[in-house]
């Protein structure tokens, strides 16, 4: 598989899930509500994507299954395309703040200790935290980690960042992910659990 077919996102004008029920997997149901094209400068720092790329948005909605809090640990989403035996990490996963339309990034946080200064604002080293997406590999399928760049075009401070869990109760969920343009179907999943099933319309 081409560098250049891993790095392109997929280009989308709409998009539909099969099947709208909540889906259970581990302490939490989800609940497709939609998908688009992703657009505006939702980030304060640059995501480093083909010129041709567009960037996907994947919205659930999300509930415990107790009722109450629990860690909700997003690095169990991953995206798997069957047509090019890839599993992808989104390239960042948002959660809405109480009943609003605030969507709230989740910390992200680096495996290397060392830090460069400039960017500690931005990412932090927490070895306890394990990074759960390694835990999910399908055997013959290539698993792919978004790189961020935290600096410039001329100082680039390239990361593939993983991201902090956070206790959660109910919300929604917006999920960025890059895609080759030709790709038409895919499923994403929370941990060992197709959670969405979404074809192009």
């Amino acid at each position: 598989m081409s560098k250049k077919l891993i790095l392109v996102l997929l280009c989308v004008f709409s998009l539909q899930a099969k099947g709208q029920n909540y889906v259970e997997s581990d302490n939490f149901k989800f609940k497709f509500i939609k998908a688009k094209k992703a657009s505006g400068a939702t980030w304060i720092y640059s995501i480093k994507t083909a010129k041709e790329a567009k960037r996907v948005q994947v919205r659930f909605k999300m509930k415990s299954l107790s009722g109450k809090k629990e860690n909700f640990d997003p690095n169990k989403f991953y995206l798997v395309s069957d047509a090019y035996k890839v599993r992808v990490r989104p390239l960042d996963v948002r959660y809405n703040y109480a009943a609003g339309w605030i969507f709230l990034p989740f910390d992200k946080l680096i495996e290397n200790q060392s830090i460069d200064s400039s960017i500690q604002e931005f990412v932090c080293y927490e070895p306890e935290i394990k990074d759960t997406f390694q835990d999910y590999s399908i055997v013959g399928y290539e698993d792919i980690s978004p790189n961020i760049n935290f600096g410039t075009k001329k100082k680039p401070k390239i990361i593939s960042p993983y991201l902090h869990p956070e206790d959660l109760r109910a919300c929604k969920i917006d999920i960025y992910f890059a895609l080759p343009k030709e790709l038409t179907e895919f499923k994403i999943y929370y941990g060992e659990q197709i959670i969405g099933e979404i074809e192009i319309k």
